[in-house]
């Protein structure tokens, strides 16, 4: 297949270069074992890339389902998620369309929205007493809670 005339591995890249990087390619494939959030796919979706990422952690929640394909974190699955986006997405990609739609769903004046109404929502509960406090300790397992109830008091 002479991917070795294809494929380019980068290694590191400086976070300037970063969106100069992504906007060469077609399909970003994210190969993690364990993510919570995975701001790189994200970038590259940003940048007009389809993405291929393994099925792990807090990365289905990332993107529309659209917008990425995922994987079982294994080589099989991975190949077949490359050869469906090379085949049946890349062609139908629009990189400004993908930029709009990910500027639309994650923006910092969301996020603080977001972030100020959790706060809101918890000083609007009524504050337990002590007491309530020790009860609730106690019920996160039979050794652990009344450690908790202890480091308390």
């Amino acid at each position: 297949e002479r991917l070795q005339d294809r494929v380019e591995f980068l290694g590191f890249v400086p976070s300037g270069s970063v969106r100069d990087t992504l906007v060469r390619g077609h399909v970003f494939l994210n190969c993690s074992l364990t993510e919570s959030f995975c701001i790189a796919i994200l970038e590259a979706a940003s940048t007009g890339l389809f993405v291929v990422s393994t099925n792990v952690g807090g990365v289905p929640e990332v993107l529309p389902p659209d917008m990425i394909h995922l994987s079982e974190p294994n080589i099989d699955s991975l190949v077949e998620g490359l050869s469906i986006a090379i085949l049946e997405k890349i062609d139908s990609v629009n990189p400004y369309e993908f930029h709009q739609r990910v500027s639309e769903i994650y923006s910092w004046h969301r996020v603080a929205r977001e972030t100020e109404l959790v706060y809101s929502n918890i000083f609007e509960k009524p504050r337990l007493s002590f007491l309530q406090r020790l009860t609730r300790y106690k019920t996160v397992g039979g050794v652990a809670g009344y450690v908790a109830c202890i480091l308390a008091i």
